[in-house]
């Protein structure tokens, strides 16, 4: 029962860390269009997840793409590097900070 509670937990913290995010990037991606913005400093990057599990995988490759400004395009065979476009090359850090700390969010819940 305390294991289910805390799987709980963790879900409702992804859950509103990942709403605030994209309220965030949305934000972010909006003003950049209003400004007349046009896609000329995209970039592809590569991400290495720390998940094994197939669920866990499957989650944060979607949440990748459900995030404006970043699309998951394509993922290895062995599920070890997702190949990830991002929309600004400036907001690489912010991506893998906040990526990473999606994953830490969902290895909890997968452990």
């Amino acid at each position: 029962m305390v294991q289910i509670f805390k799987i709980i937990i963790n879900l409702a913290a992804l859950f509103l860390y990942f709403c605030y995010k994209i309220v965030i990037s949305g934000w972010i991606v909006g003003w950049s269009v209003i400004r007349g913005y046009r896609g000329d400093d995209d970039i592809m990057v590569e991400y290495n997840p720390m998940v094994t599990s197939p669920w866990a995988i499957v989650l944060l490759f979607s949440l990748i793409s459900m995030t404006p400004g970043s699309l998951s395009v394509d993922i290895s065979e062995d599920n070890k590097v997702f190949y990830i476009h991002l929309l600004d090359k400036s907001g690489i850090d912010d991506f893998y900070s906040v990526t990473g700390r999606i994953e830490r969010m969902l290895a909890r819940i997968f452990a």
